[in-house]
């Protein structure tokens, strides 16, 4: 069977990939320049925020590809699809808020995320339950596994060298955001290209109790962009309330300072 694509979803999933990427580089830059028991959550936070918008949109992709037969997704394969989502974005946050990004490290940080991303999208993939199941065609395949890995380096390498940033930070982050989307969309529909479809195929996740396409897309988009935004503007007013407590201390500092000599100098 031949699938076809829905153009404003995929439209869609190249926004939520941009904004996912956008979310990991400030996330990493809270990380980054917080304290240890701050950063935890930091870590927790934009684990989950950043987790969810990378399987966002895997799972949008994945709506905005249409079969001619009823389409359904297995909530449980589903559900560990989030799970590796939420797990390789928690270990890319971990790896470049360390001191040090050797190149070591970074190569296998990027075989380890690469992982994590593939899983999301073939796990999505196995939760449609096909009957006969999807064959895959191996060489687009392997090059969706090397997108992902090369990808991954690519996005620990930009987020470790803009955690901290400048006065241009915020512009270079957006223009790493976007490469990174494309990145991982390109990831996506090398994958999506690599599957196929017997004729006479069924989904099984349609027929069994599975989560029905229709309303699904909406939902995890609003979803999806209201938690990834909620945790940028907290992250935004964070970072205000510790720069007017720098500037707080910094005057009391001075005043302080003003006291100290006016105490112990004669004014003639």
């Amino acid at each position: 069977m031949t699938g076809t694509y829905n153009e404003i979803l995929v439209v869609v999933s190249l926004l939520v990939a941009i904004l996912a990427s956008y979310t990991a580089l400030d996330m990493a830059g809270r990380v980054a320049t917080t304290h240890a028991g701050a950063a935890r959550w930091w870590l927790a936070g934009g684990a989950f925020a950043m987790g969810l918008g990378v399987w966002s949109m895997h799972f949008v992709g994945m709506l905005a590809f249409d079969l001619p037969i009823p389409l359904g997704y297995d909530v449980s394969l589903t559900f560990c699809s989030m799970l590796a989502a939420v797990g390789s974005s928690a270990f890319a946050l971990w790896l470049v808020s360390r001191q040090q990004l050797p190149l070591g490290r970074l190569a296998l940080g990027a075989v380890l995320m690469g992982t994590g991303i593939a899983l999301i999208h073939y796990i999505g993939m196995a939760a449609l339950k096909m009957q006969p199941g999807i064959e895959y065609h191996t060489g687009w395949f392997a090059l969706s596994i090397a997108i992902a890995v090369a990808a991954s380096g690519a996005a620990l390498w930009i987020a470790f060298h803009l955690r901290r940033g400048g006065r241009r930070r915020y512009v270079l982050r957006a223009l790493a955001a976007v490469v990174m989307g494309f990145a991982i969309v390109g990831m996506h529909y090398t994958g999506m290209a690599a599957a196929q479809f017997p004729a006479d195929s069924l989904c099984g996740a349609a027929r069994g109790g599975g989560v029905p396409t229709q309303w699904l897309a909406v939902l995890v988009v609003v979803a999806t962009v209201a938690i990834m935004g909620i945790a940028l503007i907290v992250s935004v007013l964070d970072r205000q309330m510790h720069a007017r407590t720098h500037h707080l201390a910094h005057s009391l500092a001075r005043a302080n300072e003003e006291l100290v000599q006016a105490a112990l100098h004669d004014p003639l």
